[in-house]
């Protein structure tokens, strides 16, 4: 936790820096703007729901989280932002009236992003802890084991054509436990169609998003995330609705069944801020 408060700290002096020597500079501007967030990866902070039937149960995964911006500047074609964002991802077993809390992994980030023309980036300083529900605890009689990690996770993308982006990134790890731990691959693509049109005050696309990660804690196995979905949202601003079909393949994302292998269809519905 020391080495990602003071990369944080450093990441937080730079921005007044930057306004300091004349570069344009505002205060809480608007989210997604610059770097959009990855479309198939649900662990992006977000607010989301899904549900699927994985092991002959039905399971659903609930994201509560968002990202605010705290400071915008330019520098020449450059545009910076800088933002915190965290979010609560859980997931439930569902059983009737009583579901099954099992597990829930937190995040806060500090994300810095950057774009100039079709090219976008974001570097970030994170935290991810992992922990069992109650109710799991209960059931299974299992306590876990402790899952923390704090490291840098960078991403750029690159748009050739209004409707298609590429994008590809990694994270280091700078206090990983357990220890065993070394990093992540991730990198993927999105495909959207134009505006169809459908509602008079609102822009409205298919998209199809595919997601791979690399997890060392996995042996570098390959895990892959497929969306399907329909964004319809504001023409000004972020503010939108998703509704979409996905496929998961892969050890879990969850860091207290990252050993887990799971396959299986979602349908699920996210919301943007």
């Amino acid at each position: 936790m020391r080495a990602l408060r003071h990369a944080a700290l450093a990441t937080l002096l730079l921005a007044p820096a930057a306004g300091a020597q004349g570069f344009q500079y505002g205060v809480v501007p608007e989210t997604d703007q610059l770097f959009h967030r990855i479309l198939a990866d649900p662990r992006q902070p977000q607010t989301t729901l899904r549900y699927y039937r994985l092991g002959g149960n039905n399971l659903a995964d609930v994201g509560l989280g968002n990202t605010w911006g705290m400071a915008r500047w330019t520098m020449r074609d450059w545009i910076f932002q800088l933002n915190i964002a965290g979010m609560g991802f859980s997931r439930f077993k569902l059983s009737g009236f009583v579901n099954e809390f099992q597990t829930i992994d937190f995040f806060a980030d500090v994300p810095l992003e950057f774009r100039r023309g079709r090219f976008s980036g974001q570097v970030m300083v994170f935290h991810e802890s992992s922990h069992l529900g109650d109710d799991y605890i209960r059931r299974t009689k299992s306590t876990g084991f402790r899952y923390s990690i704090e490291g840098v996770r960078t991403v750029v993308s690159f748009e050739p054509h209004p409707q298609v982006r590429v994008y590809g990134g990694g994270t280091g790890l700078m206090h990983p436990v357990p220890d065993d731990q070394d990093g992540a691959l991730q990198y993927g693509f999105e495909l959207r169609t134009e505006d169809l049109h459908l509602k008079k005050d609102n822009e409205s696309w298919v998209y199809l998003a595919q997601d791979f990660k690399n997890h060392s804690r996995g042996g570098w196995n390959l895990n892959s995330k497929t969306d399907l979905g329909l964004r319809l949202g504001a023409k000004r601003g972020v503010r939108a609705m998703r509704a979409h079909v996905g496929y998961f393949g892969g050890r879990s994302e969850y860091g207290q069944f990252h050993k887990n292998r799971e396959h299986y269809w979602d349908l699920g519905v996210s919301f943007d801020f």
